[in-house]
């Protein structure tokens, strides 16, 4: 297998040949921070981003002279990572490596023309080892830490381009193949927090409810206990130095940890705090189409409980077709045409999903539950 990519740092230096784009750039240092502490409108209001304005710039033991985001032209980098199956194969994944640019205004910085592909790891085999094919991206993001010779066109000035990867995410699968862990069906499986998981009797899938039975002791949300960054790597360093294999294999499931990963060695991400949970994945591809299976009565077996959440097969197809002719009279700039979910639910995206349940689903699930005439929405 061969992994083939394009380094960032040639088309960072290119975008300072464009006035247009510098004054994109611009952003980061000219926009007005939030006015209250605790108010988050953009990544560069996060805790992470101004701890590192404070830090000198560290690279492979060695700290220079200049600190984080110090010059006006330092750029801060996002890396997101998913695999996607190809002609909707499912055992044919590609993973796309896409490096986003903070540094742009927020209403463009995902647009495609702006998106930085760093290479694309081959199918069909699933990810193994990800570090193996991150590693040309860590040797350079250590290059572009240190400073890359470039012309600023605005002011026909030459400066050292820096940039600096702050913030990795994806679905869980993706994020525990670059931090290392065991994964959501790990033992350990959260990456914030050290909750442990249980197995019904004769099941093989680890759950994680707060509440315990069988003697298990059980949790509370406020008092789930941590993740450090330097407990992490400690823990890390713990399984990878283990004398033989049968105490690797049981540090690494204790703590969900399998190892170092590779890009914490920047220095300039924080465990796990630089791995943010992804919306588009938690919502809109597992959320909402879970919760559709609950109300179609195909989730996992479970039943309504105490309640009436089940809809009738005859009054979900109505719903169903309601939903898809809604097409008829929206306005295709509010995005694509929602299929209907019955037939054609391997067509929806999480863009679908996720105009289905903030603007159909509240009107055609209306009064849909029968629970003694309570009206129920999403």
């Amino acid at each position: 297998m061969q992994f083939q990519y394009l380094p960032a740092g040639p088309r960072l230096k290119a975008m300072f040949l464009n006035e247009d784009i510098i004054k994109l750039l611009d952003y980061r240092t000219t926009r007005t921070p939030s006015e209250h502490s605790d108010t988050i409108s953009d990544v560069f209001d996060g805790k992470l981003y101004r701890d590192l304005c404070e830090k000198y710039v560290r690279v492979d033991g060695q700290t220079f002279s200049h600190k984080y985001f110090q010059d006006k032209h330092d750029i801060a980098l996002g890396l997101s990572l998913d695999g996607f199956p190809i002609f909707n194969k499912r055992n044919l994944s590609a993973w796309p490596v896409i490096l986003i640019n903070f540094s742009l205004p927020p209403d463009i910085r995902t647009h495609l023309v702006h998106l930085l592909c760093y290479g694309v790891i081959p199918s069909p085999k699933a990810v193994k080892d990800m570090d193996s094919f991150l590693y040309p991206l860590h040797r350079e993001l250590e290059t572009l830490a240190r400073g890359i010779k470039s012309l600023d066109l605005r002011s026909r000035e030459m400066f050292l381009l820096r940039a600096f990867l702050i913030l990795i995410f994806g679905d869980m699968p993706a994020v525990a193949k670059v931090m290392r862990m065991k994964g959501h069906n790990g033992f350990c499986p959260c990456r914030f927090c050290k909750i442990h998981g249980v197995r019904y009797p004769t099941g093989s899938v680890y759950y994680v409810p707060l509440a315990r039975v069988n003697g298990d002791a059980s949790y509370t949300a406020t008092s789930l206990q941590k993740h450090t960054h330097e407990r992490f790597l400690d823990q890390a360093e713990e399984v990878i130095t283990a004398e033989t294999t049968a105490e690797e294999d049981r540090l690494s499931m204790a703590c969900g940890i399998k190892g170092i990963p590779l890009l914490s060695l920047i220095g300039t991400l924080a465990l796990p705090s630089s791995f943010p949970l992804d919306f588009m994945h938690l919502i809109f591809e597992n959320l909402i189409p879970n919760l559709v299976a609950h109300y179609t009565g195909n989730f996992k077996g479970l039943d309504d409980g105490d309640e009436e959440y089940t809809l009738p097969a005859k009054v979900w197809s109505e719903i169903c077709e309601t939903g898809s002719a809604s097409g008829d009279t929206i306005p295709s700039q509010f995005g694509a045409r929602v299929p209907n979910l019955e037939k054609e639910r391997s067509h929806m995206t999480a863009e679908a999903w996720s105009f289905w349940v903030m603007f159909i689903a509240p009107i055609i699930l209306r009064n849909r539950l029968r629970n003694h005439g309570i009206t129920h929405t999403l």
